[in-house]
């Protein structure tokens, strides 16, 4: 009997093991550029793996309940940068300053973040996927800044390289984003000419750039927390810390709302100022 014991506390202990080493799987949407192909840009998987996540990449599907399924395995979902948005999407006609577009995946990606929402997996958008968020709860877009906004002192598609930052972004108080970042003003890198013009209903502006384009949106309440930047974070993980929080908290959620039943496994991330360099390569899973 006192051997069965000691079995039954050796399983339990393995199994509460097993929760507390949990690691979050974070989906990073498919950016759709081959019809062969599924891939994801790099420093995004990068990024997850860095605070600890499992990045896998959601290819393109379009039957609503293999997503669903899908959906139901991770614990996250991550948009990333990448093309314009098809301006018919918000009501609107393009104009000629309009960037190329992807229709395959502005399809994909607004059917998958509306069943994320629905099923309330935790949303992080960055650049593009900020303005997706935007759009796929109604809310409209500049297609060009130069062209429509009356502010042209700030430089938004910087020439510089991603780990550089260009401008400030000013953070407002009591905020989701401001509890994350922990600063009044951080400085961001830039590489958009569309950006939020009308907000979403529902969300709130977590920061703003000095000549007032929005760079952050967020909802969060019981059921939801979705976060979008328009500036790219992955590209400044190695100086600034404020940047690997916005991924640090992104990751907690994703464990203390949709699988509250695991506790994740924190290890401190890699300290700020390692000599690495994150590869803009592309991750693929080929498809026959």
């Amino acid at each position: 009997m006192k051997h069965i014991y000691i079995l039954l506390l050796l399983l339990l202990s393995g199994v509460l093991s097993a929760e507390v080493q949990k690691r979050p799987i974070i989906g990073i949407c498919d950016v759709c550029k081959e019809a062969t192909s599924s891939a994801a840009p790099r420093s995004y998987i990068e990024a997850v793996l860095r605070v600890n996540g499992i990045p896998v990449i959601i290819p393109y599907m379009d039957d609503d309940a293999k997503i669903k399924e899908l959906l139901n395995t991770l614990d996250g979902v991550l948009f990333v940068g990448g093309e314009d948005f098809a301006p018919e999407i918000y009501h609107e006609s393009p104009i000629l300053q309009m960037g190329k577009v992807n229709a395959t995946r502005d399809r994909f990606e607004i059917n998958l973040l509306r069943h994320a929402y629905e099923q309330g997996l935790p949303v992080l958008g960055i650049c593009r996927g900020l303005q997706l968020i935007n759009v796929t709860f109604g809310g409209s877009l500049y297609q060009d800044i130069p062209t429509q906004y009356p502010d042209t002192s700030i430089k938004h598609r910087q020439s510089q390289p991603k780990d550089k930052a260009t401008h400030a972004v000013v953070v407002r108080d009591s905020t989701v984003f401001a509890g994350i970042v922990g600063e009044k003003m951080l400085m961001v890198n830039s590489f958009h000419h569309q950006a939020v013009k009308a907000l979403a209903n529902g969300f709130e502006v977590g920061g703003v750039a000095m000549d007032s384009i929005i760079e952050s949106i967020e909802k969060v309440d019981s059921k939801h927390w979705v976060l979008g930047v328009q500036f790219h974070p992955e590209g400044l993980l190695w100086n600034d810390k404020a940047m690997v929080k916005i991924f640090q908290r992104f990751v907690e959620e994703t464990n203390s709302r949709h699988r509250p039943e695991f506790k994740m496994l924190y290890l401190k991330p890699k300290p700020i100022g390692v000599d690495m360099k994150v590869r803009e390569s592309k991750i693929k899973i080929n498809v026959k």
